[in-house]
């Protein structure tokens, strides 16, 4: 792959295209210090199902986190507890494309040192360039995180077939997002691999689901009363 914008909207195409991708990703709040956290799971772009394990290093205590997710619902579970279900407003909030998305915005691409391409990507950009059945959802998932109108930096490897391995994205704090505003940064870091294997995705007997808008202003409003 050239060190194109096109090229690099391509790669996107091709990793979803392959039906099914695992995936390890690391998130870290940028200043350091606030959050850290890693993920183990599947995604399968066909079914629109999938499954991770989050395990959070900071803060401290915080118990491991299994969901699925379906569509644009995603179900919560924390061990020995019971399910949680959210409506997240579609699959591009609720998936990998939720970081796999911001590459169909790049306004700027060029060579790395060790052969990866670094790249400048806007979410505006995003909803021009994205394909049309995703733009609604791609919209909804930058809306909640207060990203409609942020530029993130970072860089994308890909491999023989022009499917994404490796990207890291450097996002800005939020703007009007579903929390407000927030002046907290992440790095995501995603590695993908085994394209197109098998994944078995159950749902599991919970709900119905919480539109995740009347979630996040019960919780504000608890932690407001002290509760």
């Amino acid at each position: 792959m050239g060190a194109n914008d096109a090229g690099i909207r391509a790669a996107v195409d091709a990793t979803v295209d392959a039906g099914t991708v695992y995936f390890e990703m690391r998130i870290e709040s940028e200043p350091a210090g606030v959050a850290r956290f890693h993920s183990q799971g599947v995604c399968d772009f066909t079914r629109r199902r999938a499954t991770s394990r989050t395990v959070t290093d900071v803060p401290a205590d915080v118990p491991d986190v299994f969901q699925i997710a379906d569509g644009g619902v995603v179900y919560s579970q924390e061990d020995g507890d019971q399910w949680h279900v959210l409506d997240v407003g579609g699959w591009g909030g609720a998936s990998l494309l939720s970081v796999l998305g911001w590459l169909y915005g790049v306004e700027d691409a060029r060579a790395g040192d060790a052969g990866e391409h670094v790249v400048t990507m806007s979410a505006r950009r995003v909803l021009e360039a994205c394909p049309a059945p995703l733009r609604d959802e791609l919209r909804t998932a930058f809306d909640q995180a207060g990203h409609l109108d942020a530029v993130a930096t970072g860089w994308v490897g890909t491999d023989a077939a022009n499917r994404i391995t490796e990207c890291r994205l450097e996002l800005p704090g939020s703007v009007n997002g579903l929390f407000g505003s927030v002046d907290v940064g992440s790095r995501v870091t995603l590695v993908l691999s085994d394209f197109g294997e098998p994944a078995c995705i159950s749902l599991p007997d919970a709900g119905p689901a919480e539109p995740i808008g009347e979630y996040v202003q019960r919780i504000l409003r608890q932690a407001e009363e002290g509760e």
